[in-house]
Parts: C-alpha cells; sequence; structure tokens
C-alpha cells in the first residue's frame, strides 16, 4: 500500500489500495437532529455558520458513532468514510481508497466517534484522533459534514472561514 502525505495539513495519510474500499455496509440516521440549533427563520442556521441543504450533505452531530464495517456518506452516496475491520478509517470513493486515518494500530474490536470537542477519534485499546477540534467553541457546538461535492469538515458554528477541514476533495 503506497502512502502519500498530509491531506489539508491535517494529518490524515492518502492510500492507494482497491482492497481498502471494499468495506461497505450501511450506517443510519447519522444527521437526524442536526438542525437543533437552528435560528427560527431559517433552519440550516448553526450559530454563525449556515449549513448546507439536506439534499446537499450529510451532518453528523456530535457523539455519532461506527463500529467496525459502518459507514457515514453524504446523500449522493459518491464516497463514505468507513471504519474498516483493521480498525482504520477511510474516506474511499468507489474501487479506491482516498484518506485514512492510519488508526488500525489502535487495537481490541474499535469504534470511530464524533466527539463533543469535534474531534474524530478512533477509540480500541488505545486511541488516535484527527484534531479538529475548537476550543473557543462551547462543547457539543460542531457539526461533521459530509458533502455531496467530497469535503468532509467539521463546522464549529464559527462561519465558513473557520472549518476544520478533514479530507478536501481535489
Amino acid at each position: 500500500m503506497a502512502a502519500v502525505a498530509a491531506i489539508a495539513g491535517v494529518g490524515m495519510m492518502v492510500c492507494c489500495s482497491s482492497s481498502v474500499a471494499s468495506f461497505m455496509m450501511m450506517g443510519e440516521d447519522a444527521g437526524a437532529d442536526a438542525g437543533a440549533d437552528a435560528g427560527a427563520d431559517d433552519d440550516r442556521t448553526f450559530h454563525a455558520s449556515t449549513l448546507p441543504e439536506p439534499t446537499d450533505a450529510t451532518i453528523l452531530n456530535p457523539g455519532s458513532s461506527l463500529a467496525r464495517g459502518e459507514k457515514w456518506e453524504p446523500p449522493n452516496k459518491s464516497y463514505n468514510m468507513t471504519l474498516q475491520g483493521d480498525n482504520n478509517l477511510c474516506i474511499n470513493e468507489p474501487g479506491k481508497a482516498r484518506a485514512c486515518l492510519m488508526s488500525h494500530q489502535v487495537g481490541g474490536t474499535a469504534t470511530a466517534t464524533f466527539q463533543g470537542d469535534g474531534n474524530m477519534c478512533v477509540n480500541g485499546s488505545t486511541t488516535k484522533c484527527h484534531m479538529s477540534h475548537d476550543s473557543d467553541v462551547p462543547p457539543s457546538q460542531h457539526r461533521l459534514i459530509f458533502h455531496n461535492n467530497g469535503d468532509v469538515y467539521v463546522d464549529h458554528g464559527t462561519g465558513e472561514s473557520n472549518r476544520s477541514m478533514i479530507y478536501d476533495h481535489p
């Protein structure tokens, strides 16, 4: 498996292995209450941010988690984030892995969790996190966004310029 340098400067690695992309099972109801902090006039208002339309992105709240073999994906199903059987958390497009957290070394039976602090972590015998938190934001004021355009980011409710990119689709 070949590995390429960090994506968008955030420490996830691109790997080129078609076998990695074969782990695909359904995760459901991921963003059912994403609009909980919505304003009265616009249900996409999230503090100082505007969330994408539900047809354009899957929006996850803190506490959302994946077990091995489960996945999250945007509405158009053009890619997914999967916690593989080896505990590696990867972003896959059909036929290829695009980015992996390289969390396979956490050991045990892992779960991947979008935490209240905005970090995406894989917890097994040890923990590996993608650091996407914003310590200036209250706990649980974060949303994990899987956009149809291929971008994966954390919106902290502080406006578009303050998003934490997890994967910036080429």
